[in-house]
């Protein structure tokens, strides 16, 4: 069984390299037999190589921004502008009080939190709504516990990755709602026109059945 582990980790591990990610004194054997931190930090790579990177935000004077992490930070700052008690500088202590993670939910989803009704001296409710209603009704894994954020120094990597997943779903629904406004309008152009038996024209409109 361990041989056939160890193929399985060296084929995930070729396929990194091949995608050109920097594996650094990590072999199968290590994750096969547990290295924490060696693991640990294969997991971070990951992440960072193929859900972090490939974020890429334009600042006001259409310049990109110079790392994914700035570019996630500068979305960030962008969606929760504006929303009193949130001021997000960082990927740490900017979390702490929960309202950052509501103010993102809000401004894409305004049907799910009462943002108004949040208090920054709450922070543990206010980090148990944001992660309960992002597992509930946006279907994004629950990666943290309100005792994970709400601490002195919470841990800055499982904070970024947990936002990344609020950053990709929400441009995804974007993505959605820009094809399928732009779907709506060619249609009316594209469907065939039809003379009505009492004058004029209509368009064929195909039945749902």
């Amino acid at each position: 069984m361990r041989i056939h582990s160890l193929e399985n980790v060296d084929k995930a591990l070729q396929f990194l390299k091949e995608q050109r990610v920097h594996l650094e004194n990590v072999g199968s054997h290590d994750i096969v037999d547990g290295n924490h931190r060696l693991t640990l930090g294969l997991i971070w790579t990951i992440i960072l190589r193929f859900q972090i990177q490939v974020i890429k935000i334009k600042t006001e004077d259409n310049r990109e921004t110079r790392s994914a992490k700035d570019a996630l930070l500068l979305w960030c700052q962008m969606k929760t502008a504006g929303y009193p008690e949130v001021n997000i500088q960082n990927f740490t202590t900017s979390w702490r009080d929960g309202l950052a993670f509501n103010a993102l939910i809000h401004r894409h989803r305004p049907d799910l939190i009462d943002f108004h009704k949040l208090t920054k001296s709450n922070a543990t409710y206010n980090l148990q709504q944001a992660f309960n209603t992002a597992e509930q009704q946006l279907g994004l894994s629950k990666l943290l516990d309100p005792e994970d954020v709400n601490m002195e120094d919470p841990d800055e990597k499982s904070i970024i990755t947990y936002v990344v997943s609020f950053y990709h779903y929400f441009s995804k629904m974007k993505a959605l709602a820009v094809e399928g406004k732009r779907i709506g309008k060619n249609i009316p152009s594209q469907l065939p026109r039809t003379s009505h038996p009492r004058g004029g024209i209509t368009r064929n409109i195909p039945t749902p059945w």
